[in-house]
């Protein structure tokens, strides 16, 4: 009998929204038709809580299914793109990682706000896509996008201004953001197939401030006279047509009735965006109902009920204990969430939660939930409310001091305080603060620029060679040999020095498509590198041949290649004893056509002892693999790491690990290693051969190195090598 699917999940998540800002709790001005579908085909949480009443600490929970002061991101996070303990510890896992091991394929669009460091992305975090911004906020329209990149922000607010991202990449986007998102959101569903589980989770920021909204939904509400009220109406329509388009793309695939969906807030509506979270008392930052309780509902129509109203207290906790009891996933961390499941189908008729808690650990406020009792201990001023009673918590309504509860919760509290941790980061509050104490917090560089920050060297290890290209005109002729005239794999260039410079910080490589005679023509020679008459194209190549050799350690080059039909860029070493392939050959990066197809490839290779044929251990990526991943791509600098010791070679793309060679496999029947030997590195553009016909190609071909580096273990009992003489390299090695 065949296993049921595993159902789909959905997370819609608006940012400062209101309780009483949609149809399903009674807005009289604002109309929410698509969101009320869900809570039509659903369950209505009348008491919906998040973990707290601002935006990252809420997010840190609802994605990890604990409460965030369990693991310290108890504040909200900076704007610190150098910064890779700003946000969600990347120790806790998210719902994306867990969902990873039921197969599910996983989406978030729209405000991270956990993490704005590379390793803190969501594609690092266990999503397989991503489309919106890391900061806390945006701004709406394009033509306020001025940054290309978190390279150029130099403040807490330039967050806002960024370009939109995808995957790991930045790009262009004309669209209002909202509908930018919706408009990927349906997209991403429309390509999941009827067999496969996915999750999306849908984070808008709207209508989170600044207020911004189109025209088209701005006229949608002639009769909201207040200007922010107004805008705030337009932006939760924009919204509203975004999940309707979810909805629609659903029902037009036949996945609604597996489909669980969740929606939500992230907390409480702010009091300065025009929301109106009445009946309840306060907004967001409070910890009264309107900071914590926000509207709340859930579908899935092939499992629970339509059309009810759920009115025990549930949490944004319950979100992930939910969609991973049903996928079958056991959770790496205990869960502070439960499966609500059981509890809405009737199956379970006790509480989902006897006791909830929050904090707020700068202002020393913590707060329980205790059955229908709440106490707010607000830096030592005590309020106790009977919830059930007074929602609303008026002054009025406060239960006596003497009451019998009181001693009780205070008692929960501090059995609570045993299970939870201090902030691991400052938060927004302390921005003033944080940048006295990081005064690198935006010291990134560009992707589209030579790299001016500080080397960061791998612990354990130091700089024992280095080239930066900041200065000259050229390599440094005490460092780096040329090659000159053909030279290998029948290519099409014609090496020579004036084809490579340094300038704006970087070496390049230029490819040219001109005319150079060949000076050692011989037309009755075999060797075809003589009996070209000449050359169309020329290009350079240089290596520290003579100049400088090392044995193990990290060398790193940071470089941008051309991709364009015909260049075949490469960094490589080769051994400085024996001839090739008996040297050993090291491809830390090499582009060219693969069967056809463009491809990025990481090798090593050395010659079979039996055989005599020439063994070559390798890895190939079409370029697509990264282009997917990091849409501008080809307009990027990437670093190419290579981390060698006595037993392996790691041949790493942007921290991406594309090859393994296990080097005992290399030894020769004579008992030697080509890659325990000193190597020596090569940097070249080659033309033509593998790197496919040019003929068609717009020239100058560009290639540009920003810098190579190597490092090596400290306390090491041999250090680099600059070596008085190398015998020639064979004329025919690869690339």
């Amino acid at each position: 009998m065949d296993q049921p699917r595993k159902p789909n999940v959905i997370v819609i998540l608006t940012d400062d929204q209101g309780y009483a800002d949609v149809g399903f709790h009674g807005s009289s001005d604002i109309s929410t038709p698509n969101i009320d579908r869900i809570a039509e085909n659903g369950i209505i949480f009348s008491q919906g809580y998040v973990t707290h009443p601002v935006c990252g600490p809420s997010r840190a929970s609802i994605l990890t299914g604990r409460h965030q002061d369990r693991f310290g991101a108890s504040r909200n996070p900076l704007f610190a793109p150098n910064d890779s303990t700003m946000g969600l510890p990347i120790s806790e896992q998210n719902m994306a990682e867990a969902l990873s091991e039921a197969d599910y394929e996983s989406s978030f669009m729209g405000k991270w706000h956990l993490g704005a460091h590379w390793d803190m992305y969501p594609l690092q975090q266990g999503f397989d896509e991503f489309f919106g911004f890391l900061s806390g906020g945006h701004r709406y329209f394009p033509e306020e996008w001025t940054l290309n990149d978190n390279s150029e922000a130099d403040n807490q607010w330039d967050g806002y201004r960024t370009r939109i991202m995808r995957n790991n990449g930045w790009i262009d986007e004309n669209e209002y953001i909202t509908d930018a998102l919706s408009r990927e959101a349906e997209s991403f569903i429309s390509r999941q197939s009827a067999e496969d589980p996915f999750f999306l989770f849908m984070s808008y920021n709207a209508p989170h401030t600044p207020m911004q909204a189109t025209k088209k939904y701005l006229d949608r509400f002639p009769n909201i006279s207040n200007a922010t009220r107004k805008t705030y109406a337009a932006m939760m329509s924009a919204v509203d047509d975004g999940v309707g388009n979810i909805l629609d793309i659903l029902e037009e695939k036949n996945l609604s009735d597996n489909t669980i969906i969740f929606f939500l807030s992230d907390n409480g509506g702010a009091n300065n965006n025009g929301s109106d979270n009445s009946p309840l008392r306060g907004s967001k930052s409070s910890f009264f109902e309107g900071g914590l309780r926000v509207p709340f509902v859930v579908s899935w129509p092939a499992v629970l009920p339509a059309g009810q109203t759920y009115k025990n207290p549930v949490s944004s906790m319950d979100i992930m204990a939910t969609a991973l009891a049903q996928a079958g996933v056991q959770p790496m961390n205990p869960l502070d969430g439960v499966n609500l499941i059981p509890y809405l189908t009737g199956q379970n008729s006790e509480v989902p939660h006897e006791t909830l808690f929050w904090r707020n650990f700068d202002k020393n406020i913590y707060t329980v939930r205790h059955g229908n009792l709440k106490l707010i201990n607000d830096d030592g001023t005590i309020s106790l409310f009977d919830i059930e009673k007074t929602p609303s918590e008026p002054n009025g309504s406060k239960i006596s001091f003497n009451d019998d509860d009181h001693g009780y919760l205070l008692d929960l509290i501090e059995s609570w305080k045993s299970e939870i941790v201090d902030p691991v980061y400052l938060g927004l509050l302390q921005n003033a603060q944080y940048n006295q104490l990081n005064p690198d917090r935006f010291d990134i560089p560009s992707p589209y620029d030579a790299d001016y920050t500080s080397i960061d060297t791998p612990n354990g290890y130091e700089l024992v060679w280095h080239q930066e290209f900041n200065n000259g005109s050229g390599p440094d002729g005490q460092y780096w040999s040329f090659e000159n005239g053909f030279v290998r794999n029948r290519e099409l260039q014609w090496y020579q020095p004036e084809n490579v410079s340094i300038s704006n910080g970087v070496l390049e490589f230029e490819g040219r498509r001109e005319v150079i005679e060949n000076s050692d023509y011989d037309p009755d020679s075999n060797d075809w590198r003589q009996n070209r008459k000449q050359a169309n194209y020329t290009s350079a190549s240089i290596n520290t041949r003579d100049k400088f050799t090392y044995k193990y350690g990290i060398m790193e080059v940071r470089a941008r290649i051309d991709t364009s039909l015909g260049s075949w860029p490469a960094i490589w070493t080769l051994g400085t004893d024996r001839r090739w392939p008996d040297r050993g050959e090291v491809d830390l990066m090499e582009f060219y056509r693969k069967d056809g197809v463009p491809s990025i490839l990481a090798n090593a290779a050395w010659r079979n002892q039996n055989t005599g044929n020439i063994i070559w251990d390798g890895s190939n990526y079409p370029i697509d693999h990264f282009i997917e991943r990091m849409p501008d791509f080809p307009e990027r600098f990437h670093l190419w790491r290579m981390e060698w010791d006595e037993n392996h070679i790691k041949l790493f793309l942007n921290d991406e690990l594309l090859n393994t060679i296990n080097l005992e496999e290399a030894t020769y029947n004579d008992g030697f290693n080509p890659f325990r030997q000193p190597h020596y590195i090569l940097l070249n553009l080659a033309l033509g051969s593998n790197g496919g016909n040019p003929t068609n190609t717009d020239f100058p071909l560009s290639y540009e190195v920003d810098y190579v580096r190597v490092f090596q273990k400290k306390n090491r009992t041999t250090s680099w090598i600059q070596p008085t003489s190398l015998m020639l390299m064979e004329m025919d090695t690869a690339p």
